[in-house]
């Protein structure tokens, strides 16, 4: 048994003492001439679509983001920030937990430490990266994570302080009073992380026509769901970058599995960001790490 004390921050706690509002009103107010109607959901959430003449998106818009105001029924506003997309291009789609960010997934007592007690801690060398690619190729960036959707101010505000890329954030809905936060990381959690990842992905292909770069970690089924995108999806994945978290090598019997078929020049395993991962994505030669003796 490991007891906590009372070492949680309180910051990363508060979001999950908010009751959630069902079917609540809210007004969706873009720009002066657009605004919409919509109802949270039995989570407290919503989820809408609408038509903006494109005329409108190119006034309203500022680097390809849009900004809205919600407004509930109590009269609150909340601005958020809607992402374009062209219908080309390319895409980073990255993992959060232990490929940007040290969370230790793979030990659940440390995530719980490393998600609500102590500082969070980047992983060197990602943002340099990231900021590379953003300004040779106007790619777009989505941060993915299966840790609550309560901690993605906090998560956030921890990428803009390391300067990484701005970009669209997936996170889970978590409710603290259906369960807890012990339970949230271990009750169906690898099942769930899986899901959540494949929906996301097959998204961006059934919805888009970019090029995509999967970045994720060896920590837990990156390797197995990016490979399995990559086959079944061979001209839209344009490369696919596992940190090691475990000090693998690319030639570790998982890795051979996980991305059999998989042309060798389209996949790489790094523990070094800045050493490892190129500049150039178009590049066909990828450095590997030394097999094993």
């Amino acid at each position: 048994m490991v007891y906590y004390n009372d070492t949680f921050q309180r910051d990363r706690l508060k979001p999950f003492m908010v009751q959630d509002k069902t079917n609540e009103n809210f007004f969706i107010m873009i720009g002066t001439k657009h605004n919409y109607t919509t109802k949270t959901d039995g989570e407290g959430l919503f989820r809408t679509s609408f038509i903006v003449p494109n005329a409108d998106v190119q006034e309203l818009k500022n680097d390809q983001v849009i900004t809205y105001n919600a407004v509930g029924d109590n009269a609150d506003i909340w601005e958020g920030k809607i992402h374009l997309l062209e219908r080309q291009g390319l895409s980073i789609i990255s993992g959060i937990d232990d490929t940007i960010k040290i969370s230790e997934v793979v030990d659940k007592i440390r995530l719980v430490a490393n998600t609500f007690i102590h500082e969070f801690r980047v992983v060197e060398g990602m943002p340099e990266v990231y900021r590379g690619w953003k300004s040779k190729y106007n790619c777009s960036f989505h941060y993915l994570s299966a840790m609550p959707d309560q901690l993605y101010t906090i998560t956030k505000d921890f990428l803009d302080d390391h300067k990484f890329p701005d970009g669209t954030f997936h996170m889970r809905h978590f409710r603290l009073a259906s369960t807890s936060i012990y339970d949230f990381v271990h009750s169906n959690y690898e099942i769930e992380t899986k899901m959540h990842k494949i929906n996301l992905l097959r998204y961006f292909v059934f919805n888009t026509l970019h090029s995509l770069v999967l970045v994720g970690d060896s920590g837990e089924h990156d390797p197995e769901i990016y490979g399995n995108i990559a086959r079944a999806y061979p001209k839209r994945v344009k490369r696919i970058f596992i940190r090691a978290v475990k000090s693998e090598k690319f030639d570790d019997a998982r890795f051979v599995k996980a991305f059999k078929d998989v042309p060798r020049e389209k996949w790489l395993i790094f523990n070094d960001p800045v050493k490892h991962l190129p500049k150039d994505l178009d590049t066909t030669a990828l450095p590997t790490l030394s097999k094993k003796p």
